[in-house]
């Protein structure tokens, strides 16, 4: 796709687009002209979309537009959609070329992501991107400090940026005011010395991008340009799966797709805790919900991210009655919603029920701010979104939420209400479950939550456990690559890459 920008002298005001061949040769009013491509591949659900910055069309690398294209495609997985976009020089002096670069390649980039479905046209500005799909810009050796720019845009059209392999001393200085975003950096393998002061360079360049800024090392220096794109997506995405007794004496790692059929076998339940919005975590959840429907038996998917009382439009549009802006204005999704639509396309694509499994969030906070009493004073409508009792027993569940709320010395009431509103929230979902299971005696659940209501076989398992008898629960639980765990028999552990560090800040 190509389509030419002309930039007034006037830079910044609305450029004019037309076809490539319909271009205009001349312009009393043009400084310069540039010419604007981009080339796309789509995934069946894009959770994300990596788009590539290819260094040769400005001179600034030797990465070519199909290269970089095939290296995306090849190293991201199955929910990642990807493209490049080519900003093409035709004239200029060398401070001419560096903005009309930056300028055609925001436009090169909502040219393309435009293509991919991405911005409502009938949005008021229609620079609005849906919650369903995150842009992440890919640097490439010279071509990283344009990416950064790029990603700098006002409007934000770019969620995050990958630089792989980026001249670290050339790097451009990001403005304190800079919107959030993003950065992870891939390095070529160096020595320890040498990595620290690369990286101690792109905290302070990146401004206020630097504190949370993930730098890794490579794997090779001798890797192509297929080699360090993957490993750029592994160390960054990619899950690996482990199986660690109680007594921490079993211990194997490798592909979570090795681990799936032994995890799940035999049960009518398979409960996945996830860290909310690691990449790593919604692969896996992907991963089993896969590998539960081509077992042919029936199957539900029931989530924490829903609640009770938006069951109606969810249903409407699984059976396709309502279009997918309908249901995410109607359904309260999470913001994170990138990380769950891929799980609800394939529901929807592949008949699927799906559960709104959780209390809406108004009334578990009533339990916290009021008590347990308060539900009582539910409505009868209110009591069909919640569970029918509230438990909160005493021993290792609670114990654990006190020392995570940090109330190991003593439980205050504020922290009990908190508790109740937890438990609430657990016994709602084991219920949402239940019930299906009732109707669907010899089906079997997928169920995803964040992975403290279901770590170690506590929160929602136990309270499964006190309503059916006959349930069987399989555990898999994703915790950080660097994190320290404790585990129940037969539990699952699905290692994923560690979240964003938290540097402290640099004050002027």
């Amino acid at each position: 796709m190509r389509m030419l920008l002309i930039l007034p002298v006037l830079l910044f005001a609305t450029p004019l687009l037309v076809l490539a061949d319909e271009r205009e040769t001349e312009s009393k009013d043009s400084e310069y002209k540039l010419e604007v491509g981009y080339q796309l591949k789509r995934a069946e659900y894009s959770r994300e979309f990596w788009v590539g910055l290819p260094g040769s069309p400005l001179g600034m690398g030797e990465v070519g537009q199909t290269e970089l294209l095939n290296a995306l495609a090849s190293g991201c997985d199955d929910t990642t959609s990807v493209a490049v976009i080519r900003p093409e020089r035709l004239d200029g002096d060398a401070l001419e070329r560096e903005t009309a670069g930056v300028i055609s390649g925001r436009w090169a980039l909502w040219e393309a992501a435009s293509a991919l479905g991405l911005f409502d046209a009938k949005a008021d500005d229609g620079l609005v991107s849906p919650r369903h799909t995150r842009i992440v810009l890919v640097g490439v050796m010279e071509t990283c400090g344009m990416a950064l720019r790029i990603a700098g845009d006002k409007y934000g059209l770019v969620d995050g940026v990958v630089l792989i392999d980026p001249p670290v001393d050339d790097l451009p200085q990001i403005d304190k005011g800079a919107r959030s975003v993003g950065v992870d950096v891939l390095l070529h393998p160096r020595g320890d010395a040498e990595f620290r002061r690369e990286e101690e360079l792109l905290v302070k360049r990146l401004g206020p991008w630097g504190p949370s800024a993930r730098v890794l090392r490579g794997v090779s220096a001798f890797d192509g340009l297929n080699e360090r794109v993957a490993d750029a997506w592994r160390q960054l995405r990619a899950p690996q799966a482990g199986l660690e007794n109680a007594k921490g004496d079993i211990r194997v790692w490798g592909p979570v797709g090795e681990m799936i059929s032994q995890a799940v076998a035999g049960r009518n339940v398979v409960c996945v805790g996830e860290l909310h919005g690691n990449p790593g975590a919604h692969r896996t959840q992907l991963e089993v919900l896969r590998y539960l429907h081509a077992q042919g038996r029936p199957l539900a998917l029931s989530t924490e991210q829903f609640e009770r009382d938006v069951q109606a439009h969810l249903d409407a549009y699984l059976a396709g009655a309502i279009d997918e802006a309908e249901f995410l204005k109607k359904s309260r999704p999470w913001p994170n919603y990138a990380d769950y639509r891929p799980l609800v396309e394939f529901c929807k694509a592949n008949k699927i029920p799906v559960i709104a499994g959780n209390i809406p969030r108004p009334l578990a906070s009533r339990i916290f701010k009021q008590g347990v009493e308060s539900f009582e004073d539910f409505s009868e409508e209110e009591k069909s979104w919640s569970a029918a009792e509230i438990r909160t027993p005493p021993g290792a569940y609670k114990e654990k939420f006190m020392g995570a709320m940090g109330g190991m010395g003593g439980h205050s009431d504020s922290l009990e209400r908190m508790y109740a509103a937890q438990c609430i929230k657990d016994d709602t979902m084991a219920e949402s479950i239940t019930k299906w299971l009732d109707g669907n005696p010899d089906g079997l659940v997928l169920h995803i939550n964040g992975a403290f209501h279901s770590a170690g076989g506590l929160g929602v398992p136990e309270k499964l456990e006190a309503l059916r008898a006959d349930v069987r629960i399989g555990l898999i639980t994703c915790v950080e690559s660097d994190a320290e765990f404790e585990v129940a028999p037969d539990e699952w552990i699905v290692k994923v890459p560690a979240s964003r560090p938290m540097r402290q800040a640099e004050h002027p």
